[in-house]
């Protein structure tokens, strides 16, 4: 009692240094700025995972309908210019932030098809949209040289194609600001991105690129707040089917909650860009790179942001230009970091948690040593108990079948004894009669009479009459001994069915049934030799079907 309640206490101190480890390798792991995210945002951070295992089948859809689109533009002669025009603008707006391969040519196809059709309204949206293209991919330079080929002076240029060509101004420019590496030149494109977004609204009746271009503007003077309520507004009149100003507005709007401090409405607008550029197969990167570092800044340890690392750059190479991921490379050496980090914490808390399991493991080798040995001696005592309890209850075992063969001895020795007495009254009873019938003759005279009943006496008490008379009390008391005995011989050796008297080596046994073992008293009491008894018995035990418990089987009979 008292080493099973040691041995407890010592499984519990165990447990508790297990325990405070784990609370140390917690409390080195902790973060302060650490923050919960909101259960609204985890379920849709669970919906853009799930979007994200089967971006390769959103790609290959579009895919698909890209090069079916081009392959039957490219077979069918019954389509007019302004039809596949108006086609290759379609596609072009899906594949503006898809492939750079695929929007060139499509947008190059546009250029080609608005020289021919004349229309100047066509010519300039065409390469408006062909420079937001070059733009995407940081061909900078290009993008510019393709919105100055715009012709403003066509007498014929509507208003809307004019917003466009600002608001697209705009967009090249604040794009440059971000890629640049320097804050004079970052600074400078701002603020001409800036003035391209206030002439678009001298032409736009577009209420969600109105709003967007406000946006952006005070989103670059800082007042985020301000901002924030136009990008609000803007996204109540942008369609999701406009990719690329739906992710941008959302974007946007997820930089103006981060800076003003409010992480949550941040973080559902990033992910709601990041799932609407997964839906559509684009790979411009720049939605899961803002959700990437805001993840990381807001919630690491919390969440593995790698895997939006991996997204981001393998969305730069599908694209077919790596130099638009540039920004991620801010955050990658933080990452790499931190992860560094935690894995050397890691590392020291599965040593420590290792070495306390090698102790442990030696304690309990050292603790089952110690109980085997206890347990060996006491199964060496148990089994000295249990051979002695074995002893005993043989020992118990034989005296109870002496002492039941004592009482069954007894009781056949009493029942013997009365047939005897009871005998040997009848004879005591027929002397009696003997003697005065001869006391009467000798009085009488009659000499030959008393001489005829002397023969008649000597006949009625010869051998084999007092055998008789054994064998008939024999029988009164077991009646089924001749069939008993019969069945404990060997067939051949069997009396015949039929002969109920008993035969002389029978006579031998009766007497050993009523307890008489001795052979010499059963020779005296049957009037034989003691050889004769012996031989007799010996012979018998080897006509048994089992010689060894021959005797012992006929003490069983009745």
């Amino acid at each position: 009692m008292k080493t099973a309640l040691h041995g407890g206490r010592r499984h519990i101190g165990i447990f508790l240094i297990i325990l405070f480890l784990t609370g140390v390798y917690f409390y080195l792991c902790r973060d302060k700025h650490q923050r919960e995210m909101s259960s609204y945002n985890q379920y849709e951070l669970s919906v853009l995972n799930e979007l994200i295992d089967k971006r390769e089948f959103f790609r290959d859809s579009l895919k698909n309908q890209m090069d079916s689109v081009m392959l039957q533009l490219h077979k069918s002669t019954s389509y007019d210019n302004h039809f596949r025009y108006q086609t290759n603008r379609r596609m072009l707006q899906k594949a503006q932030m898809f492939s750079y391969d695929y929007a060139s040519e499509f947008s190059q196809k546009m250029r080609i098809l608005s020289d021919k059709i004349g229309d100047g309204n066509l010519k300039a949206e065409a390469r408006i949209l062909s420079s937001f293209n070059m733009a995407q991919a940081c061909l900078f330079v290009e993008a510019l040289d393709m919105l100055k080929s715009v012709d403003l002076d066509f007498p014929e240029l509507n208003d809307s194609i004019q917003a466009l060509y600002y608001f697209y101004y705009g967009i090249v420019y604040q794009r440059l600001a971000v890629y640049v590496n320097d804050s004079v030149n970052a600074n400078k494109y701002n603020n001409i991105g800036q003035e391209m977004f206030r002439k678009s609204l001298e032409y736009s009746k577009d209420q969600g690129m109105n709003n967007f271009a406000l946006g952006r503007i005070y989103g670059r003077q800082g007042k985020f707040d301000v901002a924030q309520k136009y990008f609000e507004e803007a996204l109540k009149y942008i369609p999701k089917e406009d990719n690329i100003l739906y992710t941008l507005a959302n974007t946007s709007l997820g930089k103006c909650f981060k800076h003003q401090g409010i992480h949550e409405p941040a973080t559902r607008y990033y992910i709601e860009a990041t799932k609407n550029d997964i839906l559509n197969a684009q790979n411009s990167s720049i939605a899961i790179i803002d959700l990437t570092e805001h993840m990381f800044r807001q919630y690491h340890q919390k969440y593995d942001v790698s895997k939006y690392v991996n997204i981001a750059i393998e969305s730069g190479e599908y694209y077919g230009m790596r130099s638009q991921i540039t920004h991620i490379d801010k955050i990658i050496p933080d990452i790499t970091k931190e992860n560094s980090k935690q894995h050397r914490r890691l590392n020291y808390f599965f040593a420590a948690l290792v070495l306390v399991f090698l102790i442990y493991i030696i304690h309990t080798l050292f603790r089952y040593e110690r109980n085997r040995k206890l347990l060996m001696g006491f199964h060496a005592m148990d089994k000295k108990v249990k051979d002695e309890n074995s002893q005993l209850k043989e020992d118990n075992e034989r005296l109870a079948r002496t002492g039941m063969l004592l009482r069954d001895s007894n009781k056949l020795k009493d029942a013997y004894l009365g047939k005897l007495l009871e005998s040997n009254s009848e004879l005591t009873n027929m002397f009696e009669e003997f003697a005065v019938k001869v006391e009467q003759k000798l009085k009488k005279g009659q000499y030959d009479q008393v001489q005829k009943a002397i023969r008649e006496l000597q006949k009625n008490f010869s051998k084999k009459e007092q055998l008789d008379r054994f064998d008939e009390l024999f029988m009164s008391m077991f009646p089924t001994f001749v069939t008993d005995f019969n069945a404990l011989l060997q067939p051949e050796y069997r009396k015949q069915e039929g002969e109920a008297l008993l035969t002389p080596t029978m006579r031998i046994y009766a007497l050993i049934r009523l307890g008489i073992n001795n052979n010499q008293q059963i020779a005296k009491v049957l009037n034989y030799s003691y050889n004769t008894i012996l031989n007799y018995r010996v012979r018998l035990r080897a006509m048994a079907q089992n010689p060894d418990t021959f005797e012992q089987d006929v003490m069983n009979i009745g």
